[in-house]
């Protein structure tokens, strides 16, 4: 171990980045259940999905997006620019990147929901560690803030984007003022993956659904079919979500 100020330069420093936490909800349920082998495939090919997706996409801000994944978490970072057109950049991969992940959670091909947070601050991210106000900020949004699966955007991010016509599209404003990220901002034609996704949802849950589980599919289901609404896509308009287990 380097411990010897004259073998290790201690040359590490943080920079700005914007940082999204992400929890996965329900997951420790799956790895005690008989078919954990499953959740854990489905786990792995989200992320690995996710990650790849993110490299495929020809922007040169996507190049360095960083990922730490562990278990049903997953920190997605980006250093930000201090030129202003270029740090709007930096902030969008990021969003997009946080919505992409959210969105194929919901699909059909998963059909789990989620809920964490983005903030912007100082961090220090490798191969071995992460360390920063970012992290401790956006993991304290998704803890003890977003209650619902949403993920929550800090009040510094929001003031940044929210006079912006283009990235102002990838935040809403809930019932309680929270701005939380909209996951569907890029997403098109996408109410039969997402229908099915939450059919997968409830199915998994069955008829023993408690309180806490209902009030968050409402909640998706809601946000869901508002922006459904909102795009008014010719081909989605028969898809909504709907709660089975009533």
């Amino acid at each position: 171990m380097l411990v010897n100020q004259n073998v290790d330069a201690y040359d590490r420093k943080t920079g700005t980045y914007i940082v999204a936490y992400i929890d996965l909800l329900g997951v420790s349920n799956k790895i005690k259940a008989a078919d954990q082998q499953l959740a854990m495939n489905k786990l792995h090919n989200l992320y690995t999905f996710s990650i790849d997706l993110t490299k495929d996409i020809q922007i040169d801000e996507n190049k360095d997006i960083q990922f730490k994944i562990f278990s049903n978490n997953i920190i997605i970072a980006k250093k930000l620019s201090n030129e202003i057109f270029q740090r709007k950049r930096d902030i969008r991969s990021l969003l997009m990147c946080a919505g992409h992940f959210q969105e194929l959670a919901a699909s059909d091909s998963v059909g789990w929901l989620l809920r964490g947070g983005i903030s912007i601050g100082q961090l220090f991210i490798d191969d071995v560690m992460v360390w920063g106000e970012a992290l401790l900020k956006s993991y304290y949004l998704e803890d003890k803030i977003a209650n619902y699966p949403r993920i929550i955007i800090e009040k510094k991010v929001v003031n940044e984007i929210k006079q912006d016509s283009q990235l102002c599209e990838f935040i809403r404003k809930d019932f309680d003022n929270l701005y939380f990220l909209n996951f569907l901002n890029n997403c098109y034609f996408c109410g039969q993956m997402l229908m099915n996704g939450f059919k997968k949802m409830q199915k998994e849950v069955g008829k023993g659904i408690d309180e806490k589980t209902y009030q968050k599919f409402c909640w998706h289901m809601n946000f869901v079919n508002s922006e459904l609404d909102r795009k008014n896509d010719k081909k989605d308009r028969k898809y909504r979500l709907s709660m089975d287990l009533e």
